[in-house]
């Protein structure tokens, strides 16, 4: 690799590395803003899904984007528009305005990531390609693990809005690098277009799925508005493929749609991501709402799994061919399943040391399956597809994550009203549905729940305060039975795998065969 090429590697792993901590590290985030807002995880899920949603509906777009008009010009204005964005987060005065700050820094980032990736492939020779994906997947990986240190620390310095102060300069150097490192390209594709129906009818079916289930937590499952979302989900998803045959350049190519080995491994990005997700967001909120830690002290509480995940992450990569990637990504879900089973039988008695052995299966399961899974969904194509093959790698990693993040949310705010209104009753205490809410939702020191508590006295008041300390752990049950399910399912389609048609040293030939 010669020095030209390094530096352009060098320049594109610090955008690379600040996407990787933007969805990891705002899921630290979310019991400070519920606090600020004053509103509950129904909400600020949304703080995580908006950034998600416009990301991953965004990625096809922004690499043919870059086709046509060049991706160094398409790196410097994505850079541009997540670093406003990033300063929207920092000066949002409400809850709705961060979400919308934070669907911007999506739409950066889908014009970033996917350039950045046709940059790297470019700079480097054809036998160096594997290498220079490899270095820029471990930049991304690094910024998933790294994430909650970082939101952890700043937010212990002065408050959360530092992570998203960190976000905007990381903007600025990385743009600094890219427009001193790299050249203008001088050619560009002339034959593609870019899917904006196809995208606008997934982006629209993924939406109507993450509010219904919203709706449905806050006003029921039957309501009239949860069920026409639901509906209008299900009419967006089925005309979506419908759509694709009809377009010129589709978002998923039909050959690629048809390529059943490379639709299993593009589940098994995504797939996994639900329970990687759910320990990131959930358990530094049990530290912090249940064991009282701070947020610096939940983020350090999370070592376990990030070293792990990161250690395994290094070191899979080197055994794709010689043990395959279907016993790997099997290995892995088989991890994951082990890793909600004993977060199932967690009790608030046991402390952090009960959290330790999931996080250490969870981030073994996790090394065993990401990175087989997202070099599968490359070999399952063939070489000619990897750039559209990695970017919907991606796509399905962050869009089946929110989607499985909002899903368990939705049971676990459930379960957690039911407890605390089976502890108050149980008490003889009656509370409207509104005060149910607050207390499912929030921790003893928020203000609207200090609000409730100080209404009663004696055994009412020490009900309450049980109610809304067992509600949070009750409610992470619920949202591990919806985790386990889905390690099983991926366990399912990891043992389905042809891996004879996954293997780095194929014919390109025999990888592309459905």
């Amino acid at each position: 690799m010669d020095s030209k090429a390094k530096r352009i590697l060098g320049a594109v792993s610090i955008p690379s590395f600040m996407i990787g901590t933007d969805f990891t590290g705002a899921m630290l985030l979310v019991t400070p803003i519920e606090q600020e807002y004053s509103v509950d995880i129904t909400t600020t899920q949304w703080v995580l899904n908006a950034y998600a949603l416009t990301l991953s509906m965004g990625l096809v777009a922004g690499g043919r984007l870059g086709d046509l008009l060049g991706h160094r010009r398409y790196v410097l204005i994505g850079l541009g528009i997540f670093f406003l964005a990033s300063l929207g987060c920092v000066l949002a005065p409400d809850v709705n305005t961060l979400i919308f700050a934070r669907a911007a820094q999506g739409v950066g980032s889908a014009l970033i990531w996917p350039c950045i990736l046709a940059l790297a492939a470019t700079s480097v020779e054809e036998d160096e390609r594997g290498k220079a994906m490899g270095i820029l997947m471990g930049t991304v990986a690094a910024g998933n693990v790294l994430a909650p240190f970082i939101a952890g620390t700043l937010s212990a310095l002065g408050d959360w809005r530092g992570f998203f102060v960190f976000n905007a300069i990381f903007a600025v150097i990385a743009a600094g690098l890219i427009f001193r490192f790299i050249d203008r390209e001088k050619d560009h594709a002339t034959n593609e277009a870019v899917d904006v129906t196809g995208m606008a009818v997934l982006a629209v079916a993924v939406f109507c799925l993450l509010f219904a289930l919203d709706t449905g937590a806050d006003n029921g499952w039957l309501s009239v508005p949860t069920l026409l979302l639901l509906g209008g989900s299900i009419v967006f998803f089925i005309a979506f493929p419908f759509v694709e045959q009809r377009v010129k350049d589709p978002m998923i190519p039909l050959s690629m749609m048809r390529n059943h080995q490379f639709v299993r491994t593009l589940a098994l990005n995504g797939l996994p991501a639900v329970v990687l997700f759910l320990c990131l967001l959930y358990l530094p909120q049990y530290m912090q709402k249940v064991l009282g830690w701070s947020i610096f002290w939940s983020s350090m509480g999370m070592l376990p799994l990030a070293v792990v995940l990161a250690t395994m992450n290094l070191l899979v990569g080197n055994y794709y061919n010689a043990i395959g990637p279907r016993k790997l990504m099997a290995a892995g879900n088989f991890c994951l399943i082990l890793g909600c089973v004993l977060m199932l039988f967690l009790q608030t008695s046991w402390g952090y040391a009960a959290l330790i052995p999931a996080m250490l299966v969870v981030g073994l399961g996790g090394g065993l399956v990401f990175g087989p899974a997202g070099t599968a969904a490359v070999n399952a194509v063939g070489a000619k597809g990897a750039g559209l093959a990695g970017g919907l790698s991606f796509m399905f990693h962050l869009g089946l994550g929110a989607i499985g993040i909002a899903c368990a949310t939705a049971m676990m705010f459930i379960a957690a009203i039911r407890k605390v209104e089976a502890v108050t009753s149980a008490a003889s205490v009656s509370l409207p549905a509104g005060d149910l809410r607050v207390l499912a939702a929030g921790t003893l020191e928020d203000p609207a729940v200090k609000a409730i508590t100080g209404r009663f006295s004696g055994n009412e008041a020490e009900a309450v305060t049980n109610a809304v300390r067992e509600s949070f752990a009750t409610g992470l049950h619920a949202a591990f039975w919806f985790g386990l399910a889905v390690a099983i399912v991926g366990l399912v389609v990891a043992i389905s795998i042809d891996e004879s048609k996954l293997k780095t040293d194929a014919p390109e030939e025999e990888a592309a065969e459905i």
